[in-house]
């Protein structure tokens, strides 16, 4: 009996340790590191619709970028650090998204969004395209440009704008009636500016992080570039170089760029003109994303004026 009770118990410590083991080794990866376990992150990075640079296994800034940028949209500790727990979310994430592309025509679209693909993101393009929103390539690969295209259409009918087609945007979609929509359009003013506030004021609270430039923390110009970006609209990370970008303004319009000189002469601040006399900016005295208002006695006494850089 007694050595049937130690086979028993070897056998379920045999069928444990494999477990055991993996999850000891699971690596923590990070920037300066190089190897297998980085070029799998930066390829489930990619298809996740995150990582834009080589695949060449060597953990640099743009990996960091992309690692901060995954952690802070599925909630997790934003430190760059590709752990057991980004690394299993992510992991899981590719999974579905693999899935998803893979389960044929006659699924049900469910959600669609950034790195995925398949004939459910063709319908969407072809949707989008139909209704006026979308001008690229009908590929069935969910991009930058599809992303773009939600969001247009998103801020266009009062939907969240999150740059996902969830179930509201493919319903929205399916029922979407373009000569109702252009009446609208002229009714909401500059739907892209509105999109451009919206998804800044997403961000309100996120820590001020000096030369950050992602969800896990901005400075000020960073904020800016990284908010354009989602819109196709691209901008040197320097509150300077913005100034120089773009067409002037007497009076700021919803979604300008406002400067102010602060630390040192000339453009050295930069926010995003909200409408209603306040501005949304990353403030290191603020401690982060914040809204302000434009006539507060510190900036009204250094503001330099109003570009508009949307196309």
């Amino acid at each position: 009996m007694k050595k049937i009770f130690i086979l028993l118990l070897v056998n379920i410590i045999l069928l444990l340790y494999p477990a055991v083991a993996v999850r000891a080794e699971q690596p923590v990866l990070k920037q300066g590191m190089s190897g297998d376990d980085v070029l799998k992150l930066q390829s489930n990075l990619l298809k996740a619709g995150y990582f834009n640079g080589s695949l060449d296994g060597n953990f640099g800034s743009i990996t960091q970028s992309a690692v901060l940028n995954f952690q802070a949209d599925n909630r997790l500790a934003a430190d760059g650090i590709a752990g057991p727990e980004t690394l299993q979310v992510l992991q899981s994430l590719v999974s579905i998204n693999t899935n998803t592309s893979q389960g044929g025509g006659n699924s049900a679209p469910g959600v669609l969004k950034q790195g995925m693909s398949g004939d459910n993101v063709l319908k969407l393009q072809t949707k989008l395209q139909a209704a006026g929103y979308y001008n690229g390539g009908i590929d069935g690969s969910f991009g930058p440009a599809t992303r773009n295209a939600v969001i247009n259409f998103q801020a266009d009918c009062g939907i969240v704008i999150d740059g996902i087609a969830g179930p509201d945007t493919i319903q929205a979609l399916q029922t979407f009636n373009p000569s109702v929509a252009s009446v609208s359009r002229g009714a909401v003013g500059d739907r892209k500016a509105q999109a451009i506030v919206s998804l800044a004021k997403q961000f309100l609270g996120v820590p001020y992080v000096w030369a950050g430039s992602s969800p896990g923390g901005f400075d000020c110009s960073g904020f800016t570039s990284y908010v354009f970006s989602q819109f196709g609209i691209y901008l040197p990370h320097a509150a300077d170089g913005q100034f120089n970008m773009g067409v002037a303004r007497k009076q700021p319009g919803l979604g300008d760029l406002v400067f102010f000189s602060t630390y040192e002469p000339g453009p050295s601040h930069v926010g995003i003109y909200l409408g209603n006399d306040q501005f949304i900016h990353a403030s290191s005295g603020g401690g982060g994303v914040c809204i302000t208002s434009l006539s507060s006695s510190y900036y009204s006494a250094r503001y330099l004026g109003a570009r508009c850089v949307i196309n």
